[in-house]
């Protein structure tokens, strides 16, 4: 488990709680009460207590109930993809959850096409599309939006690294779905 994950679980209420497609049964182990869900059925060949779902739109079918918490961390089957499909598919995990529930999402900037990052605010253009979910039912609770600033070295070269977070992601956002915020626990 990294500070991220532990993050995620310190803010996690009370309830049934989903890491989708995010790896979470190697959280299982100490956090008996997480549903795992992946997308690919290969999963069940080396974790046996998966619920797989390959299509998100069947997902609040598989689980058997709504639930409170729910993870995705740099889901990798979200990438070269855009924006708005990301909004896709959050309707249908919105399906999947109870009113008030705690909607932790994180991914990697890289992961998304049809932005021209030299044009446009990129901090401010991933926050606008979170505040803009507040039309499915999410508001925006916290968020990280972080960009590695480049800098020389000594010889006056620059790194050619991605940017930081390529486990969970660079941009990280936490909703509650049709409810109140709360006050995030550090």
């Amino acid at each position: 488990m990294d500070e991220y994950d532990y993050s995620i679980l310190k803010n996690c209420q009370p309830g049934c709680t989903v890491f989708f497609a995010s790896a979470g049964y190697y959280l299982k182990d100490i956090w008996p009460e997480i549903e795992v869900v992946e997308m690919h059925p290969v999963v069940q060949t080396f974790y046996p207590d998966v619920y797989i779902c390959q299509d998100r739109s069947q997902l609040s079918n598989i689980l058997p109930r709504k639930v409170d918490n729910f993870a995705i961390v740099n889901n990798r089957g979200d990438i070269w993809t855009e924006l708005e499909n990301i909004t896709e598919y959050c309707k249908h995990y919105v399906q999947a959850m109870n009113d008030g529930c705690r909607f932790f999402y994180s991914f990697r900037d890289t992961q998304i096409v049809g932005v021209n990052r030299l044009t446009i605010d990129m901090e401010q253009h991933f926050l606008e599309w979170a505040q803009s979910l507040k039309s499915i039912g999410l508001e925006l609770v916290w968020n990280s939006i972080y960009f590695n600033r480049k800098v020389p070295d000594q010889n006056g070269y620059y790194d050619q690294l991605e940017n930081p977070d390529t486990t969970n992601g660079n941009l990280k956002f936490w909703f509650v779905y049709k409810g109140q915020p709360w006050n995030r626990v550090e």
